[in-house]
């Protein structure tokens, strides 16, 4: 059985030179020392220590058997989290969890300020995209891959659809996976689906695959539906592209496609997506931790 103390100890000393990298330092409580972990206690064995920067206030906390690394301005407050967003959350189980399982929370916190903070990241351009879910948060069963993620993997494919990309977040504020692919990726995706191009096919399905097999229910319809239903039951196309389908995938792309060839109505609203209208603000953070 793991001591929670130990585990933020791990943390604290894993992600160190990362947070460090990215401009955040640690935050010690009155009386604690440099060479100390600042880690601070609440009620009911949630604990967690914070780090400031130019970038705002990184809090790692533990609570509930959950390890959350948030993101808040410098002046977001020590006492709760309402003045947080959520970059990732790793499960801690105590009783069931060892060395390895803290030493993956340590490599997804890592991997999730990459992604936030990185040089890969365009914020440092003042440009903005969306977040996405590491393969190591997946690997390790706390997270499904989302449209985000999708995207940034066909980024991946097309780079040219990058400045796509950050204007529909830039746009709207957060991501809108239907004008993106609609709109911008389908064009690339079909274009290598007609050219069926051994090489090309692979290095697009197997990024599509690989996020429907782990991604959420809403990733999965975007795939099967608004991308691979553009195929529209074409038979020489389905044929293509068969052999590069999972076996789970199969079923519902050749349904969707059986469907759309029949429905125009159908066909009508997947090519002229709902408009936009922005979501209300919720705090992730406090419903997840139930406050």
């Amino acid at each position: 059985m793991l001591e929670i103390n130990n585990v933020m100890t791990s943390v604290y000393k894993g992600v160190a030179e990362k947070t460090a990298e990215y401009g955040f330092a640690p935050q010690f409580p009155e009386g604690v020392k440099a060479n100390e972990i600042p880690l601070r206690n609440r009620a009911g064995g949630a604990c967690f220590f914070d780090y400031r920067g130019a970038k705002g206030t990184l809090r790692i906390l533990f609570s509930e058997g959950k390890i959350f690394l948030l993101l808040g301005d410098e002046n977001a407050s020590e006492d709760d989290d309402k003045d947080f967003s959520k970059l990732s959350t790793s499960l801690m189980i105590l009783e069931e969890y060892d060395e390895r399982d803290v030493k993956s929370v340590i490599n997804e916190i890592s991997d999730t300020l990459d992604d936030n903070f990185g040089v890969k990241e365009l914020a440092r351009k003042n440009n903005k995209l969306p977040a996405t879910v590491s393969k190591a948060a997946v690997k390790g069963g706390t997270m499904s891959y989302d449209p985000a993620t999708l995207a940034a993997r066909i980024v991946m494919v097309y780079p040219e659809l990058k400045e796509d990309l950050k204007e529909n977040y830039s746009a709207y504020g957060e991501f809108l996976p239907e004008d993106f692919f609609v709109n911008h990726a389908n064009k690339c995706i079909m274009a290598t689906i007609r050219e069926n191009d051994p090489k090309a096919m692979k290095k697009l399905f197997n990024q599509l695959t690989d996020i429907y097999e782990n991604g959420t229910n809403e990733v999965q319809n975007l795939i099967a539906v608004t991308i691979l239903g553009e195929i529209r039951n074409d038979p020489m196309i389905m044929k293509e592209i068969i052999p590069y389908l999972s076996d789970s995938m199969v079923e519902p792309v050749i349904a969707v496609n059986k469907y759309l060839e029949k429905s125009a109505s159908a066909r009508s609203r997947l090519e002229n997506p709902p408009k936009y209208k922005p979501k209300k603000k919720k705090n992730f953070v406090g419903k997840a931790l139930g406050q």
